[in-house]
């Protein structure tokens, strides 16, 4: 069962989640009964908080309300757009002359995290993402500078406009080329271990 030790909100924070989603929708605990096979009564027990899912029962609720099962256990109810300023940025060092900004605080069950990573052409940068056996993508595309990408065996050259599509069942190196700092927009499907969405299992810096 999912309570507070071990999901990242309360079932009453959970309960109130579903009912104001389902509202939203314009449903009745009859039709989200019959969406997702669990009974009326049991759905307004979830509800008012005075029961708490299994996960299989959460993800049919979900699937039932069109929406990804984090939206119900994430510790911040998110906006169904996101926006973040350029001001409100947080910057944090992930490696030795490397620096992750953060590009998006994420909307209700995004898989996406977007990065802008700063590499130092003045110190050794390089950040190295170990091989996952979850499946995902990393995009990379190189707006300034040299960068050099190396996978496995297989070692790529990008320039300012160039741009690499690889997946994470493939450990991967990027290092900073020549003399000036480079700066790179990265789109990934795992969290690089900082800011919102962080989870265990992602890629971290070496």
């Amino acid at each position: 069962m999912m309570d507070g030790s071990t999901s990242m909100v309360d079932i009453s924070e959970l309960g109130r989640r579903i009912r104001k989603l389902r509202l939203e929708h314009r449903l009745t605990l009859k039709q989200v009964e019959q969406a997702s096979g669990l009974s009326a009564t049991h759905l307004s027990e979830i509800e008012r908080g005075r029961t708490s899912p299994t996960i299989g029962a959460l993800t049919r609720i979900a699937r039932a309300l069109s929406r990804d099962a984090s939206y119900f256990i994430e510790s911040e109810e998110r906006a169904e757009v996101g926006q973040l300023s350029r001001e409100s940025r947080r910057s944090v060092a992930l490696a030795n002359g490397v620096t992750a900004e953060v590009l998006t605080e994420g909307i209700p069950g995004s898989r996406v995290f977007a990065y802008r990573l700063i590499f130092d052409a003045k110190s050794d940068a390089i950040l190295e993402l170990e091989a996952q056996e979850l499946p995902g993508d990393a995009f990379y595309l190189v707006r300034e500078g040299e960068l050099s990408a190396e996978v496995e065996d297989t070692r790529l050259e990008l320039r300012p406009g160039d741009s690499a599509q690889v997946s994470f069942d493939k450990g991967h190196r990027l290092r900073a080329l020549g003399s000036d700092s480079a700066e790179v927009i990265a789109v990934l499907t795992r969290p690089l271990g900082v800011g919102p969405g962080t989870t265990d299992g992602g890629p971290r810096p070496s």
